[in-house]
């Protein structure tokens, strides 16, 4: 691929200035600074947990067992290397405003314009997926309406949500972020009062669960293995830490506070969340089509904890969209300032790229829609469909900032935050999504996505090929 080469050894505000030239045709205005440490920890928390946990961890636990524990250690871990590769490059250089430009900068214009479409369509299924599970959670109480009717109508709020300034957008996000933190919390400390009997529940549960024949491994390591794509989409709304940093006061002090706070809550929430749940229920009989959060609290004898958190499950796939949403429309306003797409999407008002997320809003609706065609399947082959896509963003932000790190320090720039070890840490994040991609023949069910993930990444390799041919011959 093309590589663009770049002013060796240019000075902060000359920096400043190429970015404008190489971004954009003419100057970017400046983003208000309206986010702290505490507004973009809690975005940042929102954007991770959503349908992922609270109801794609049916189906990893029946493939993995009491041991989706383990796998959610990796899995997070894997996310902190990622998601701290991510922070150093936003600190070092907020003002490119996007893991995309960091990338189009340090690799070439071709891996941005493969990167940002891959990162952009998939984003907008992934999308499509939390707008589907919030339509199935709400058909807990309106059963006699359609999921796609609820699918789109969320799919239209959250576009809406997303015209707010930047402050006002932080502020619903701060909330319902609030709201799933808390109600997660409070469903471990009642899952596990029930666990060892110092309150009532009804059915099997209890820590034999976790140990019961054939053992906390009943699938071995390959259940492990098998369920990591799964477990890794259910962490994979890290893309607004670095999407926002144009907007943070001071990113480079921020930066190392919200990756600590980041890591160590989704940590104890999804550890603890993973024993919570296989504590409550056997793991082989795991929901896979509803929640298995609700299914736990049916456990209890009062039917209200069931009724409340399935409220707040909505909140949180809501909150999910919001966070997704904010990083997917700044990810095609980059791809416009990279003229990897037309420049109008690059627009933006008050910070906000009001036409990348008119674009964005209507093809999440649309998308949202499948569940017309298939009302019980659609989340299921919505979440396959980003997995993968979404392992292979994580592997080019990890390998740009293996490479940008060397620039940034060459043009003067002040790493005030860093990925510790680097670079074998670096490289030992690639090499574990590498191996989570190749775990794909232990689940069948995850070839087909494999496949499609590698076609589409193919495809755009191609389209850049010819655009790349065709604009050498016009000159």
């Amino acid at each position: 691929m093309k590589t663009i080469k770049r002013h060796p050894s240019a000075s902060k505000p000359t920096e400043t200035r190429l970015v404008a030239r190489q971004y954009g045709a003419g100057p970017r205005a400046k983003p208000p600074k309206h986010l702290t440490a505490g507004t973009l920890s809690l975005m940042t928390v929102g954007g991770i947990m959503g349908s992922g946990l609270f109801l794609a961890s049916g189906p990893a636990i029946r493939l993995a067992g009491p041991a989706i524990l383990v796998a959610y250690l990796i899995g997070v871990t894997i996310m902190a290397l990622e998601v701290t590769a991510l922070a150093e490059m936003a600190a070092a250089d907020h003002e490119r405003g996007s893991f995309l430009a960091f990338a189009h900068h340090a690799l070439g214009e071709g891996y941005a314009f493969v990167g940002g479409w891959i990162f952009w369509f998939s984003s907008i299924l992934n999308l499509a997926a939390e707008a589907t599970a919030g339509a199935l959670f709400t058909r807990v109480w309106f059963p006699g309406i359609p999921v796609f009717i609820f699918a789109m109508a969320y799919a239209a709020i959250i576009t809406g949500i997303n015209f707010l300034t930047v402050k006002g957008f932080s502020r619903v996000e701060s909330i319902m972020s609030y709201v799933k933190i808390g109600a997660t919390a409070l469903f471990i400390i009642v899952a596990f009062l029930a666990i060892f009997h110092l309150i009532p529940a009804t059915g099997p549960h209890g820590p034999q669960l976790w140990w019961r024949h054939p053992g906390f491994f009943p699938h071995g390591w390959s259940g492990v293995a098998a369920s990591m794509v799964l477990v890794l989409f259910s962490m994979s709304g890290t893309g607004v830490l670095g999407l926002a940093a144009p907007n943070l006061k001071h990113p480079e002090h921020v930066m190392g506070h919200t990756i600590r706070t980041t890591v160590i809550t989704i940590y104890l929430l999804y550890g603890l969340s993973a024993l919570a749940l296989t504590g409550m229920t056997w793991w082989a009989h795991m929901p896979t089509t509803k929640s298995p959060f609700t299914v736990a609290l049916g456990h209890l004898p009062w039917g209200w904890p069931m009724e409340v958190f399935n409220v707040i499950i909505l909140v949180a796939v809501l909150s999910a969209m919001n966070a997704g949403l904010f990083a997917t429309n700044r990810v095609l306003a980059t791809l416009g300032r990279i003229h990897a797409a037309p420049a109008g999407v690059a627009r933006e008002s008050s910070g906000i790229p009001r036409r990348a997320n008119l674009i964005s809003g209507i093809l999440l609706i649309l998308f949202s829609g499948l569940a017309y065609f298939l009302p019980r399947t659609a989340y299921t082959y919505l979440v396959t469909a980003t997995g993968f896509q979404a392992l292979f963003i994580w592997i080019l932000i990890v390998v740009t900032e293996i490479y940008y790190r060397p620039k940034l320090l060459a043009q003067g720039h002040r790493l005030e935050f860093r990925m510790p070890g680097y670079p074998w840490t670096s490289w030992l994040a690639v090499l574990l999504m590498v191996g989570v991609i190749a775990t794909a023949p232990l689940a069948p069910h995850e070839l087909i996505p494999l496949g499609l993930g590698i076609f589409v990444v193919l495809l755009l390799v191609g389209i850049y090929w010819l655009r790349a041919r065709n604009r050498a011959e016009s000159h």
